[in-house]
């Protein structure tokens, strides 16, 4: 009989369901029990599965003051860069907590080796979609606009002339405002505005697909799925230089890194003659991902406990919305 997991996810990703790779690896040795994490139902949710044994936590771990509770338990948590707590503080009571980190950026892996905590890492890819061949001297391209990468972020890198349309999905993330593009944008580059909620998955993807261009929508990612699935068709990645974007493209053959030193315009040549070695590149990566990721189940099964350092035994539990509990803890 299968052991039971209880598969803590944001509520976010009911939508997107941006970590149902995760589920598919796991149910191959558990039997998933679902819940959401929200701002609103996370002092509730530890009543809910703390009779479990086994937790996997993706993006948001619940309270510390609450995680406590379960620290004697199988913990695993795949922390997301993009809004990761990075202070001394916090992980060291992660560290206290027994919790085993699934890194998927260089951040989360530097910080788990830091702080002395069991992890392993990962670089997920998908498999390759039927991406179009586009034979053109001018490129399409998609941007979707979601927080904090605006339009004037990248489109001074491009040469007008260069460029055949820009697709833009404007859907800012959930209390993000819509972006305002200035009418000289408007006036020099071919924009076709979609201003829509949300796009099916399948739409969203042929839009994609009909593009040679894709600009990452966000300075962080703490995976990246939206940019991963252009990547597998093929597309050419702008992104801006940070985590996980950088862990993927390292040339101008793959895609285009932009930060505050950054100089030199895209080279339109680079995105249309280099197709075939963007699509080499995807499935090699795909390759190692099908290869590693059944390391997650092994390390699942692992037992990390921390029961003897006396430093950690002193650590003050700070509740960010309630209250300061002092938790000593008897040998």
């Amino acid at each position: 009989m299968k052991k039971e997991i209880a598969f803590i996810d944001h509520n976010f990703h009911k939508k997107s369901r941006s970590a149902d790779f995760l589920r598919e690896i796991f149910k191959k040795k558990y039997k998933i029990k679902n819940y959401w994490w929200s701002l609103k139902e996370q002092y509730q949710l530890i009543n809910k599965i703390k009779k479990y044994n086994n937790f996997f936590f993706f993006q948001s771990l619940l309270p510390l003051d609450d995680m406590i509770k379960i620290r004697d338990k199988n913990i695993i948590w795949a922390p997301m860069y993009d809004n990761l707590n990075m202070t001394d503080n916090y992980w060291r009571k992660i560290k206290y907590l027994n919790i085993k980190i699934l890194s998927f950026s260089q951040p989360v892996k530097k910080l788990s080796k830091k702080y002395n905590c069991d992890h392993i890492q990962l670089q997920y890819a998908l498999n390759i979609f039927r991406g179009k061949t586009l034979n053109k001297k001018k490129v399409k391209i998609f941007f979707w606009f979601r927080n904090n990468f605006y339009t004037k972020d990248w489109i001074k890198f491009f040469n007008k002339d260069d460029i055949e349309k820009i697709i833009y999905f404007k859907c800012p993330d959930p209390g993000r405002k819509a972006e305002e593009i200035r009418a000289d944008e408007l006036k020099n580059f071919n924009f076709e505005i979609i201003n829509k909620d949300f796009l099916p998955k399948k739409t969203y993807l042929n839009l994609i697909r009909d593009c040679d261009v894709f600009v990452s929508p966000r300075k962080q990612e703490g995976i990246g799925m939206s940019f991963l699935e252009a990547l597998s068709m093929g597309k050419y990645i702008v992104a801006n230089n940070d985590s996980t974007m950088n862990e993927y493209i390292k040339n101008r053959k793959i895609g285009f890194l932009i930060d505050k030193n950054t100089k030199t315009k895209i080279n339109i040549s680079n995105i249309i003659n280099a197709k075939a070695y963007r699509k080499i590149n995807s499935k090699k990566m795909f390759q190692k991902w099908n290869r590693d990721k059944n390391r997650i189940i092994k390390f699942s099964k692992k037992i990390s406990l921390n029961k003897n350092d006396k430093y950690l035994k002193r650590i003050i539990f700070f509740d960010d919305y309630l209250k300061k509990i002092r938790f000593r803890i008897k040998n």
